[in-house]
């Protein structure tokens, strides 16, 4: 039905043709429905369904293919077993047989690669003899050149840079691999078993407490160790995040219970929040200003208190123009207030604490203080001495004129 269709047919049978020059080089091929304008127009093949404009136009003896769109399958010579469905969908085959194109433009690249599935619009788009390759989702898998291969998802596919990639799989949307024999989940995105909200890369949720739900089949507990006399081991944190544990100093690496809490500077760990660091049970006054509280007490062999500058330390006592009180008026500061000028009282120890740094160089100072005190007694003392000396040599002399 068309002008020409089928006009070249002399002894094929079950052929239905409409549309122009539709199956007009037929000659014996038998079984096949060509719909559309020069659809199968140099067919000699056989069971061939070719549904749209040029569609399986150039197909010689491939049979057993289904073309649905226009031009889909239209350079196809001698592929068999082949279904394309969407405008240009394996436009460019030519020998390739058992591929499944369905989309707009997709597998339009492919002139003989086999056993391909391609679904969404563009995708395989440019693979040539790839065989045996699954691409699901629009321009899924664009730019594969090679054979068994997955991609699942919009726009997965592998870099462009390594287009020739063999068993490598790539899931999620826009998720990219680069390396064969590989399999990529997610364009950064966290894999849950278990779980519908995964909260890190792979999160596995057993249901039962106690069980992580993961098994290493062929590493059991009678395994032989791989590595022995290390201390550091796999162990978790407050989340049931996987962390690496120690039993000796470097152990404290395991700390991190808080994601941004603490990081590791070089040698040393280091907490990195606002607050600061409780150890022990019952601690309440953390006053601003300081960052570890510790509660029970600390024992060490050694302390030692830095000093920001000279003007923390007391040498100033030593210095022209410092006022150094007399000791009348120490004496009246004490009986009033109890305690010595510039040394805080027991009440403020009690609510403020003791700055040990501070308190070192209050009491250093007061040493000081002694010291000049000492000094100027000696003087004192110096001058009484020689007056009595003075007094004893006149005596004397008295003494003596009495005894002439």
């Amino acid at each position: 039905m068309g002008a020409d269709a089928g006009s070249a047919n002399t002894s094929g049978v079950n052929n239905t043709y409409i549309g122009s020059l539709a199956g007009s080089a037929g000659n014996t091929a038998a079984q096949n429905t060509f719909i559309g304008a020069s659809s199968g127009s140099t067919n000699t093949g056989a069971a061939n369904t070719f549904i749209g404009y040029q569609a399986g136009q150039n197909n010689q003896g491939g049979g057993y293919n289904v073309f649905i769109g226009s031009s889909a399958g239209g350079n196809n010579t001698s592929g068999i077993g082949n279904l394309f469905v969407g405008q240009q969908s394996g436009l460019g085959n030519t020998t390739g047989s058992y591929n499944l194109f369905m989309g707009n433009s997709s597998g339009s690249s492919t002139v003989g690669g086999s056993g391909n599935t391609a679904i969404g619009d563009g995708s395989l788009l440019r693979n040539s003899a790839g065989v045996r390759n699954t691409a699901i989702g629009q321009y899924a898998g664009v730019e594969s050149r090679s054979d068994e291969n997955v991609f699942i998802g919009f726009a997965a596919d592998v870099t462009p840079s390594t287009p020739n990639l063999t068993n490598a799989t790539a899931i999620g949307a826009r998720a990219r691999v680069s390396q064969s024999n590989s399999i990529v989940l997610g364009a950064n995105a966290n894999v849950g078993i278990g779980t519908s909200a995964p909260a890190n890369k792979l999160e596995i949720t057993q249901g039962t407490a106690g069980n992580s739900g993961l098994r290493f089949t062929n590493l059991t507990s009678s395994a032989s160790a791989a590595v022995v006399n290390q201390t550091k081991f796999l162990t978790v944190n407050a989340q049931g995040d996987v962390i690496l544990g120690s039993l000796n100093g470097s152990a404290r690496l395991g700390a991190e219970e808080t994601a941004g809490s603490w990081a590791v500077t070089g040698d040393n760990i280091a907490n990195t929040n606002a607050g600061g660091v409780v150890i022990g049970p019952g601690v309440s006054k953390t006053p601003v200003g300081y960052r570890l509280f510790v509660a029970d007490g600390i024992l060490t062999e050694k302390v030692k208190v830095a000093v920001k500058s000279t003007n923390d330390w007391s040498d100033r006592v030593f210095e022209s123009g410092y006022h150094l009180r007399n000791l009348n008026e120490v004496e009246m500061f004490i009986n009033r207030e109890k305690h010595l000028p510039g040394v805080p009282s027991a009440v403020e120890v009690v609510k403020e604490g003791v700055d040990v740094g501070q308190m070192q160089a209050k009491l250093l100072e007061k040493v000081e203080e002694l010291t000049l005190y000492v000094i100027d007694l000696k003087k004192e003392n110096d001058v009484l001495k020689k007056k009595s000396k003075e007094l004893e040599r006149r005596i004397g002399k008295v003494q003596a004129a009495k005894r002439k």
